[in-house]
């Protein structure tokens, strides 16, 4: 009767630390938490952020990737805005930004890679 608990308590360990191990690796290709700087006010879908250093996270609506961006000190300025994740062959080497400007002069932000990451991130706009 012990034996048969041993196993029990065992596989059921064995199952929680792969659960877990699971948990920490991202299917995406993408780290969970990344950080920006915007050197001029960009615009992140409709909503104006100042320039500043950014904290951004993600996470799944379903099966929409959504990308938070939360300002670091400051006015703590947080924009939340839909993206797709187009894949990359390799890690990315270096961080990019690519961005457009609109008719007010403002710049926006279209796509962003992420140093180490497996894919970019295209912004909903």
């Amino acid at each position: 009767m012990f034996r048969k608990w041993t196993v029990v308590v065992t596989a059921a360990l064995l199952l929680l630390s792969c659960t877990v191990m699971m948990a920490s690796t991202n299917s995406m290709g993408i780290a969970e938490k990344q950080t920006i700087n915007f050197t001029a006010p960009t615009l992140i879908g409709s909503t104006l952020l100042p320039a500043g250093n950014y904290t951004v996270t993600h996470e799944m609506n379903g099966q929409t990737h959504v990308m938070i961006f939360k300002q670091n000190g400051g006015s703590k300025a947080e924009v939340r805005t839909n993206c797709n994740l187009v894949p990359l062959k390799d890690k990315a080497e270096h961080t990019q930004q690519l961005y457009t400007t609109n008719a007010k002069d403002q710049h926006v932000l279209q796509h962003i890679t992420f140093q180490g990451d497996k894919a970019t991130h295209v912004l909903a706009q």
